[in-house]
């Protein structure tokens, strides 16, 4: 049995734009997190980590002559959603999450909201790994326990990449086995 309980470590980076296989593999996840601009979030304000996945919209069609359900059509899948607050971050998290202009001494707000896509990459306390290659970021201020903190909500979306789903699980073996 496999388990994907509570958050251990988290890192960002820029969206997945090509993979080697079939599908996102254990080694090309690893290979993510040893890059440059891969970033690790270091603080996850307690109690801010979550996972949801909304009900998908369905439409019901129903028998006139019995009142019963004979078929139920997916019409929508729901939004899959990592959210999270950091409680200490660098003005350059602020910017790559929020949008905005980092500085040496501070950060200053867009003008305009961008849209803002990112891989996210989540490891459960249990080692397995949720990878969200293409993601759609909110970034906000998030007022959490006298802190304020920057609150990001992760969607994920269409990779664009043949192959490549939207959202990844794998366990903790695959991604950390030794190469070769």
């Amino acid at each position: 049995m496999k388990q994907f309980i509570g958050i251990k470590r988290i890192w960002y980076a820029n969206p997945i734009a090509a993979i080697t296989g079939a599908t996102l593999t254990g080694a090309e996840i690893k290979a993510l997190l040893a890059k440059a601009d891969t970033k690790e979030v270091k603080n996850s304000h307690q109690d801010t980590w979550g996972y949801t996945e909304e009900d998908p919209t369905i439409t019901d069609y129903i028998n006139e002559l019995t009142g019963k359900i004979y078929y139920r059509d997916v019409t929508r899948d729901g939004a899959v959603t990592i959210a999270f607050t950091l409680g200490e971050y660098e003005y350059t998290d602020k910017a790559a999450l929020q949008g905005g202009k980092a500085t040496a001494t501070g950060w200053d707000r867009p003008d305009r909201k961008d849209n803002i896509s990112k891989c996210i990459i989540a490891q459960t306390k249990t080692g397995n790994y949720i990878v969200f290659p293409n993601a759609s970021i909110v970034g906000k201020g998030n007022f959490v326990e006298k802190n304020i903190g920057l609150g990001v909500t992760a969607v994920a979306m269409e990779t664009g990449v043949t192959g490549l789903a939207s959202e990844v699980w794998r366990d903790k073996a695959e991604v950390e086995a030794e190469e070769g």
